[in-house]
């Protein structure tokens, strides 16, 4: 049987999360009905969604033929990784504005494509953009700049 492999693997990735953020949402959030939404209603629905485009790509797969999967970008792996961390740990002390510059400046020089220049202008350009977003117009709970950071 020819499989290609790469796809069948990020296939296979998108179910796991897909099932793991279902699971959780569906555990844990009130769910509600489509007229009276919970909390969990939504994140249960991307998650669905999520589980459906994996196994189509993971259908997918089956019948071509692939590259090999080659090496692994540890640099790219690491940063994101070391990003999203440093996001999730740092949203509530020092707010949105620093968490999450700082987290798209490290992701950004992930690929080593960007300058140091230019990371930083995407840092500045989609940290307004996020701040104007999500604390102004949807109005979520986060202080722009945390207690860590107020004398």
């Amino acid at each position: 049987m020819i499989l290609n492999r790469r796809d069948l693997a990020a296939g296979i990735v998108f179910v796991i999360i897909g099932m793991a953020f279902t699971g959780n949402a569906w555990l844990t959030l009130r769910l509600g009905e489509a007229n009276s939404m919970g909390p969990g209603y939504f994140p249960v629905l991307l998650g669905l969604v999520l589980i459906g485009f994996g196994g189509a790509i993971a259908f997918s797969a089956i019948g071509k033929s692939g590259e090999a999967f080659g090496a692994v970008p540890w640099r790219g792996v690491t940063l994101i990784t070391a990003a999203i961390v440093f996001f999730a740990l740092t949203v509530r002390g020092l707010g949105m504005a620093p968490a999450l510059g700082i987290a798209t400046f490290v992701a950004s020089m992930a690929s080593g494509r960007l300058s140091p220049r230019g990371a930083l202008l995407l840092a500045i350009g989609l940290t307004t953009f996020c701040i104007v977003v999500f604390l102004y117009a949807l109005r979520l709970p986060y202080p722009v700049i945390g207690v860590w950071l107020r004398f």
